[in-house]
């Protein structure tokens, strides 16, 4: 397996979990000058890739993916014949521009582990780049370096 994709793996989580945790964040956890997003449900089954980010729609890419995301927990599964399960963990977002979105991984060897993110959420479909542990979080919107684009479209149920 791509070493890329291993802390890709949780990349993924984080835009999920930090898309769906949305809302109830304790004072003491925000930074000075952020807030909480306001309530956006982000609920359900999410599909997409990991893209380059040059202008990709979410409906190919190098690595296929699907999130679920119920509260402010999310679990991620590759779809394309890859490893399968791949995590899952908790997020948060914060208002800003862009929209700050990160998660944390609580199961399996990565727990405990931080991805720190940003992300732009338009309708059905969400746009989240995201560092790999230990690295800062993205200014563009690309796959490059130590990040990771992923778009995702909300599956109807």
């Amino acid at each position: 397996m791509d070493r890329r994709f291993s802390h890709w793996r949780w990349a993924s989580i984080v835009l999920a979990i930090a898309a769906a945790a949305v809302g109830a964040e304790k004072a003491a956890d925000r930074s000075a000058g952020e807030k909480t997003s306001p309530s956006v449900n982000l609920d359900g089954v999410w599909r997409g890739f990991v893209v380059e980010g040059k202008g990709e729609l979410a409906d190919r890419g190098s690595v296929k993916l699907e999130l679920t995301i119920k509260g402010n927990r999310i679990s991620a599964e590759r779809l394309d014949g890859e490893q399968g399960f791949l995590g899952q963990g908790t997020y948060r977002i914060r208002t800003g521009k862009p929209m700050m979105m990160d998660g944390t991984e609580t199961r399996n060897r990565g727990k405990g582990r931080s991805y720190l993110g940003i992300c732009e959420i338009e309708a059905d479909t969400i746009q989240w780049c995201v560092a790999t542990p230990g690295n800062k979080r993205p200014k563009d919107f690309e796959t490059k370096g130590q990040q990771f684009l992923l778009i995702l479209k909300r599956q109807e149920q």
